[in-house]
């Protein structure tokens, strides 16, 4: 009888949870999905069960834009944040006054909100009074001012370059205490042995930090793909769609054009992608406890 009341206040405890995942994440889930396969006419839905906003979204021109922005933002932001993040975070794992001080000014550009950090970094940005491009003008870098947001070929990367400012802090202080955490004695076996810094760095820390390194890569990947305030504040996908990338035109689609149903459709092809990058980690997590249970 008693184990039998503990299993219902159990049930009790977790219908909060369980509630909020389906109002919040469940609910508007679904609601997606149907509107993806929901013809609209007029701003009013004329059939369902169709493929008619996937057909319409593979004919738009912007889209492979979109695509290709998409790409480089994520993949591009992923390997600069996790590698930047390494360097930095193997600085910060040395012991010195410096170092101790750094951990904690570091999280300073993550801490910040996304709107203050879009604003201030467009200011400095500005192609007429930006201190950046004032600043290159005055040392004789540039003959004049520099458009960084408004050049087509340059924006994207130069939003990769605010995305790694912002996001890599916290990469690099995981990565610091997975590095702080490995043990001392592999590090000075492998000294005596005569391994140099970068042996030291392939064969003793590297395999100590893999499970952190892939979790904090995975991580990262869908913190960027989610990202939206830092690119729609920065440039809001222009110029000419140059810097339009999957959330900001998913944004764009539904509420300022009222394309619903093509939104929707973006919205379900990036349900996919953040599905295929979830379950990639939880095979690799589940390799990583099997090698470890056989070790």
């Amino acid at each position: 009888m008693n184990r039998r009341s503990d299993i219902w206040l159990a049930y009790f405890m977790i219908l909060p949870v369980v509630a909020a995942v389906l109002a919040f994440v469940i609910g508007p889930t679904w609601d997606v999905i149907t509107l993806s396969l929901t013809q609209f006419v007029m701003g009013q839905a004329r059939g369902f069960g169709t493929l008619v906003n996937f057909k319409a979204l593979l004919a738009d021109p912007v889209f492979p834009v979109v695509l290709k922005n998409t790409a480089i933002w994520i993949l591009g932001g992923t390997v600069a944040c996790v590698l930047t993040g390494l360097c930095v975070g193997l600085f910060l794992a040395i012991d010195s006054k410096l170092t101790g001080a750094l951990r904690a000014l570091i999280l300073l550009p993550w801490v910040l909100p996304d709107v203050v950090t879009a604003m201030a970094w467009k200011w400095m940005l500005h192609g007429q009074v930006g201190i950046i491009g004032d600043s290159f003008s005055r040392m004789g870098v540039t003959d004049g001012p520099i458009s960084f947001l408004g050049n087509p070929d340059m924006v994207m990367w130069i939003l990769v370059l605010i995305l790694v400012w912002r996001k890599m802090p916290l990469v690099a202080l995981i990565l610091c205490a997975a590095i702080r955490a490995v043990p001392a004695e592999q590090i000075e076996a492998s000294r005596m042995d005569g391994a140099n810094a970068f042996h030291r760095l392939r064969y003793v820390i590297l395999p100590n930090i893999a499970f952190s390194l892939t979790a904090v890569t995975v991580i990262s990947m869908i913190w960027i793909t989610a990202e939206f305030t830092l690119p729609w504040v920065t440039t809001g996908g222009g110029p000419a769609n140059a810097s339009q990338i999957m959330a900001t035109y998913i944004y764009q689609q539904s509420f300022q054009f009222f394309n619903w149903g093509v939104g929707s459709a973006m919205s379900v092809v990036n349900l996919v992608f953040l599905m295929l990058v979830v379950g990639l980690y939880l095979y690799i997590n589940r390799r990583s406890w099997a090698a470890g249970g056989n070790a």
